[in-house]
């Protein structure tokens, strides 16, 4: 099967940050992404500047239900401490970028599922660029918790320059977790018809980061829960014989390794930085 996307370069944004508080700066811009309306097309960025000199530069996409970007300062915010600017992407879909229609975290239909994976996947390619623009000699990595370990693979994988990427807890397609994870439960089965699910299972099997070749980079790292009951450990396995690396197994589930091991997980972020 063709990967989803052609490896390629991309293309820079005109961003303009401003100052928020102390230590934060955000900006807005067009997505450079298709399909988006108004509403979920605005796309916004938060730069945590590093405390003392900078040494690189961390992109984070958006996990499932993201809003804002709380739970992603809970997890990464330390690493500042260790020279690192943070860079973290509000998704589509998701906190100021809802649709027009959208009922809570809910999104209406699997378009807008769709549409919003390939938004992540553009945005952070996008984000990729203006990065090594702003500062080409500052190295930039990307790293990424479940879904957005997912979205990170796509884009390492996609561009055409090495950069670093660390996928925690992720799932080599969505399919493990909205069809035969207990994500499943949120999807409406009726809504889809007969059979529906089995179609969505397969359209999703076909996005899977299996069909993308793997990201120039050497410095690649899968952190995987030998206990998730969200991502099946399998799918993390998968993902990491795909790129030709050994797991980095943390024995917990999918929340308890967010909520109680992040010192492993930021200490795997750093791996792909000093390898």
């Amino acid at each position: 099967m063709p990967p989803l996307l052609t490896r390629s370069s991309a293309t820079p944004l005109a961003l303009e940050f401003f100052p928020t508080s102390a230590r934060t700066e955000e900006a807005f811009a067009p997505s450079p992404a298709p399909l988006l309306d108004a509403h979920t097309g605005r796309l916004h960025v938060m730069r945590m500047r590093a405390k003392g000199p900078t040494r690189a530069r961390v992109l984070v996409p958006p996990s499932w239900g993201d809003e804002g970007f709380g739970r992603r300062t809970h997890l990464f915010d330390a690493l500042r401490y260790q020279g690192v600017e943070l860079w973290l992407l509000e998704g589509a879909y998701f906190g100021s970028r809802r649709a027009a229609a959208q009922q809570g975290m809910n999104l209406p239909t699997v378009g807008d599922f769709l549409r919003m994976g390939l938004a992540n996947v553009v945005e952070v390619r996008a984000l990729v660029a203006t990065a090594l623009e702003a500062k080409p000699s500052l190295p930039v990595a990307l790293a990424g918790y479940s879904m957005a370990g997912q979205m990170s693979a796509h884009a390492a994988a996609s561009l055409d320059v090495e950069v670093p990427v660390t996928v925690m807890a992720p799932p080599d397609d969505a399919s493990v977790v909205f069809c035969d994870g207990p994500l499943a439960a949120s999807v409406d089965r009726a809504a889809l018809g007969d059979e529906g699910m089995e179609r969505l299972r397969a359209v999703l099997r076909q996005l899977s980061v299996l069909h993308q070749p793997v990201p120039r980079s050497r410095q690649r790292v899968v952190v995987a829960m030998r206990r998730d009951g969200v991502v099946a450990p399998a799918a993390m396995e998968r993902l990491a014989r795909h790129w030709g690396v050994t797991p980095t197994w943390v024995d917990s589930g999918h929340l308890g390794a967010w909520a109680f091991h992040g010192r492993a997980l930021r200490r795997a972020v750093l791996t792909t930085l000093t390898a």
